[in-house]
């Protein structure tokens, strides 16, 4: 996500006029990533409630797989067309509002099975830093207007990046300590 929010500042601050797929290349790559996040922190999560621990673990499998194919619907139409210009067409649109409502869902779950445990309390909240910052772009989408609801990753996206830099500093210290 760090690497995403660096390729949007050069693409914005330089003048220079990138493809827009520089930038969402480490966007799916940082989104597939923690997507996969989610799913290695399901044994620690299935200790603290079992049923949002799966529940977490089946959206994030859902949000995988509808971010590959919105990855390679991408990059099919990139190398074999046009790129996409102007609106998506509804299968794409499909495809990224399953990845997204997949994503929050499944963030949602883990995070209340995290904070179920008061020992693994700190991880429960860092994962609610980003569903906040989704809602947030989500709620500047509805009133404003789509793009200047995306425009936000812009600054979220920095820190989404953070949170999940600190929720593998807490599980590091937790494991070294042999709470996890």
């Amino acid at each position: 996500m760090l690497i995403n929010t660096v390729c949007l500042w050069v693409r914005h601050f330089s003048g220079y006029q990138m493809s827009l797929l520089w930038a969402a290349v480490p966007a799916i790559i940082a989104l597939g990533s923690c997507t996969f996040g989610i799913l290695k922190l399901y044994p620690r999560a299935v200790s603290q409630a079992r049923k949002l621990a799966i529940g977490g673990a089946c959206f994030a499998v859902i949000s995988l797989a509808s971010l590959v194919l919105a990855a390679m619907w991408i990059f099919v139409l990139s190398l074999f067309g046009e790129g996409i210009t102007g609106r998506p067409t509804s299968g794409f649109a499909i495809l990224i509002g399953a990845f997204m409502i997949s994503m929050v869902i499944s963030f949602v779950f883990n995070a209340m099975a995290f904070l179920m445990e008061r020992v693994t309390r700190h991880i429960g909240l860092l994962l609610l830093i980003p569903v906040s910052c989704w809602l947030l772009m989500l709620i500047v989408a509805c009133v404003k207007s789509f793009e200047a609801g995306l425009s936000l990753d812009f600054y979220t996206n920095g820190v989404i990046g953070v949170a999940f830099l600190l929720i593998a500093i807490v599980i590091t210290k937790q494991r070294s300590r042999g709470v996890l």
